[in-house]
């Protein structure tokens, strides 16, 4: 978020401050000079009694969608899912979803030799190369400052756990030029920790998501994905510069 201090005598405009939110019926209007526009992907809008609606646009919930049933068709619940459509029960879904999440976590941790009580941070840099370009070397310098202060032995905490028991995992568009770029950047650089890379394809990403405990995320589709997982995450969305 930018510092509405650091504007207020410059000479610069501030850049706009947009959100990726589920909710957008809430926002009122103090909370403009916060956030300028919001991508919502609940459509309920509810206007003021004055009628002001806050700026915004309803982007859909196809990245849910997507999750949702891939999760389906690898767990007992595969039955339920039909060519254009998904069922749903309206009072055990939660659960449903909390017990196919972790089939799917347990498989792709199983086949990717991570261990059950590892801790795994998901990356998604972005597609094109210009995203990863600018998240990458960023993303490398976090997550080893992340792992030296948090893993044993250079931990100052007694009860840190070995730096074997962290994991990262990078996923990136199969045949991207962000693909392409993110495999050189990793061959030129040390990674600090296990590494893991997976693509979209045949939804591996979803499995990583489903396999992970927090997350980066440079894509608003990929962010309401990981939403549905259950998965935590940081959103970096491109800020629309004025």
């Amino acid at each position: 978020m930018f510092s509405l201090e650091f504007y207020k005598n410059s000479a610069l405009d501030m850049p706009k401050r947009h959100i990726l939110t589920r909710f957008v019926r809430d926002f009122k209007e103090f909370t403009l000079p916060m956030i300028d526009y919001a991508h919502y992907t609940v459509p309920l809008q509810t206007a003021n009694s004055n009628g002001f609606r806050f700026p915004g646009e309803y982007i859909g919930q196809y990245g849910t969608y997507e999750a949702i049933k891939h999760v389906y068709q690898k767990s007992a619940l595969k039955d339920l899912a039909k060519d254009e459509h998904i069922l749903v029960n309206k009072r055990y879904f939660a659960s449903d979803m909390e017990k196919a999440i972790e089939g799917v976590r347990s498989s792709f941790r199983a086949s990717n030799n991570i261990d059950p009580e590892a801790h795994a941070i998901f990356i998604a840099p972005g597609n094109e190369k210009n995203e990863v370009e600018f998240c990458m070397e960023n993303l490398r310098k976090g997550v080893k400052e992340f792992l030296l202060k948090y893993s044993a032995p250079t931990s100052l905490s007694p009860n840190a756990l070995p730096l074997d028991k962290f994991v990262t995992i990078i996923s990136v568009q199969e045949g991207s030029d962000g693909e392409a770029w993110v495999k050189q950047y990793l061959s030129e650089n040390q990674w600090t920790g296990k590494l893991v890379v997976v693509t979209d394809a045949n939804n591996a990403h979803f499995d990583a998501m489903a396999a992970s405990d927090f997350g980066f995320v440079y894509d608003g589709q990929m962010v309401s994905s990981a939403n549905a997982l259950h998965l935590p995450v940081n959103t970096m969305i491109n800020m629309r510069m004025h």
